[in-house]
């Protein structure tokens, strides 16, 4: 399904003849700021040639006494990585696949400008850009074509890898593969350290905000182009931060000036629509990165009460949930029919269930604490999770296309949903339990009627979560079972007195036939490598390098 914006802005048309082959910043006419420590610099990256220091480190450009760099001559090989002309694809179907790409998968990561990447500029600028959007199009909807696109761009990748290429357009390239990637596919941490790696080598770590006036001078196309560096360096910090919050390694990129002011960059009159999501998510993660990584350390070293992080987790709750409303009206506002307000609530919602699973950790790690006294972190936490299966429910026309990050994230949902109603099994009982069943069997009717539409994501999606809802109807049919038993036996007078709680009773995890639930605390995501690769083992899906945004996340 196709997603139709309403607001279309009218630009002039951008020939690739028009804009030189850039692979700086600073040749783009990007704002690199300059400090009177650069100028008086005296190490090494301040003395030495900054040629051989601005994507070209080598021992032959540092002591190289040439003014001008020798350019070297593409190979033969070079120049024979053309898709089209190798004839792996007609220009017609390539051309068509190019639109789709643009049109449908697009929205979804707010990499490409449609004015500026049109399917005659990407051809001249990137072999390895073309392939890589052909193959994640053809992957959706033309899968005939899809495994010798996939296998020709990922040639591609090692080829830029072995020669040491570096521009723009091979760092969008690699970012689209890692989008849709597939089931076994374990390189996206790999894979975006990298791309961070080439922007940084050439230089992008110091981009600054561009004012007004030096925008006046500036040419459509070589504002469009400065753009395009800024918007994927802003996609990198999102991926970035949204891998560093899942896995739990230390994140690359710097917050900065210039990221800070990621909301005057999308209300720049050259900003197009999925510039906004894109602000969306890079202001997301400026919310929560400085705090959510100090709760997740007190959690993790058990030296922080639930008193102690009540008010920081309560802050961060209304933090997020304010961004969610402001940038759910901007995003509903601008768009009709479009994927970015399932993208922000989803992920918003997110987010909220990781934040509130933090202080119930540490509930139940202190052993201590009666549960009754917490009832409304267990609630907040249930409630997120099951909202985040029922925002699959309400945007599932959306589903289809969506990358590989919301499946990881929805199997947490659904995980976390089982693990809460076992140990706190006297609190999530009776019609909450049903309510958390019903969420769950419907989310798999959703990802199992898109089935075959990217991938097989939501097929292994679909049966990772309706095997899930089963085990847990089977479990609340057992306990049904043994409670009526019960009674029988006792009269009635064997029931759990009114001030019972699980936290004083463990509940009997090996009675639901799923082993990698069968933890004994509930586990920080990711924290345990063991249960998730058992996890996504059962449905065929794997664990490593999930992306959030990626992701993506976002």
């Amino acid at each position: 399904m196709k997603h139709r914006v309403t607001k279309t802005k009218k630009v002039p048309t951008i020939s690739p003849q028009s804009i030189p082959s850039l692979e700086s910043p600073a040749a783009a006419g990007a704002h690199i700021s300059e400090t009177e420590d650069d100028t008086n610099n005296l190490q090494p990256s301040g003395l030495l040639n900054h040629q051989a220091l601005e994507g070209k480190f080598s021992l032959g450009n540092i002591l190289s006494a040439d003014q001008e760099p020798v350019q070297r001559q593409r190979s033969r090989n070079e120049s024979l990585e053309d898709p089209i002309e190798l004839g792996l694809i007609t220009p017609s179907l390539a051309k068509s696949l190019f639109d789709s790409f643009i049109t449908v998968l697009n929205p979804y990561i707010s990499q490409l400008d449609p004015y500026l990447h049109t399917f005659t500029y990407v051809r001249s600028k990137s072999a390895f850009l073309l392939s890589s959007i052909l193959a994640m199009s053809a992957k959706a909807f033309n899968h005939v074509l899809y495994a010798k696109l996939y296998d020709h761009s990922q040639d591609l990748f090692a080829n830029v890898f072995r020669r040491g290429s570096k521009s723009i357009e091979i760092v969008q390239a690699i970012l689209i593969l890692t989008y849709w990637k597939e089931a076994q596919d374990t390189r996206v941490w790999t894979s975006v350290g990298y791309a961070i790696r080439i922007c940084m080598d050439l230089g992008w770590h110091k981009l600054a905000h561009c004012g007004s006036a030096a925008t006046t001078t500036e040419t459509e196309s070589q504002k469009r182009e400065r753009r395009n560096i800024e918007r994927t360096w802003y996609v990198l910090f999102v991926y970035d931060r949204s891998i560093s919050l899942q896995t739990g390694r230390p994140w690359m990129i710097e917050c900065s000036e210039f990221i800070e002011l990621i909301e005057d960059w999308c209300n720049d009159p050259s900003a197009i629509d999925n510039d906004q999501l894109l602000g969306a998510f890079t202001t997301l993660r400026l919310v929560t990165s400085a705090a959510f990584p100090l709760l997740i350390d007190k959690s993790r070293q058990r030296s922080m009460s639930h008193n102690e992080s009540a008010p920081l987790v309560r802050l961060l709750d209304g933090r997020i949930e304010r961004w969610e409303k402001k940038w759910t009206e901007k995003i509903t506002a601008q768009t009709e029919q479009s994927c970015h307000e399932f993208l922000i609530r989803f992920y918003g919602t997110h987010l909220r269930l990781q934040l509130h699973t933090l202080p119930l950790h540490g509930i139940l790690i202190s052993g201590k604490s009666d549960i009754n006294h917490h009832i409304d972190t267990v609630w907040v936490a249930y409630s997120s999770a099951l909202n985040m299966l029922q925002v699959i429910s309400r945007f599932s026309e959306h589903i289809c296309y969506a990358q590989d990050s919301i499946h990881v994230m929805t199997a947490y949902s659904a995980a976390f949903l089982v693990k809460i109603t076992l140990v706190f099994s006297d609190f999530i009982t009776g019609q909450l339990e049903s309510t958390c069943i019903e969420a769950i069997q419907h989310a798999a009717e959703v990802f199992s009627s898109q089935s075959g539409c990217i991938s097989s994501s939501c097929t292994l999606q679909a049966t990772f979560l309706a095997k899930v809802a089963l085990k847990l109807v089977e479990n609340q049919g057992r306990r049904k079972v043994c409670e009526g038993d019960q009674d029988d036996m006792t009269g009635g007078l064997g029931a759990d007195s009114e001030g019972s709680s699980s936290s004083q009773r463990p509940p009997d995890l090996g009675s639901l036939d799923i082993s990698f639930l069968a933890q004994e605390s509930l586990d920080f995501p990711f924290d345990c490598d063991d249960m998730w690769a058992e996890m996504f083992g059962m449905a065929g899906m794997n664990p490593q390098d999930v992306s959030y945004f990626s992701q993506t996340d976002c």
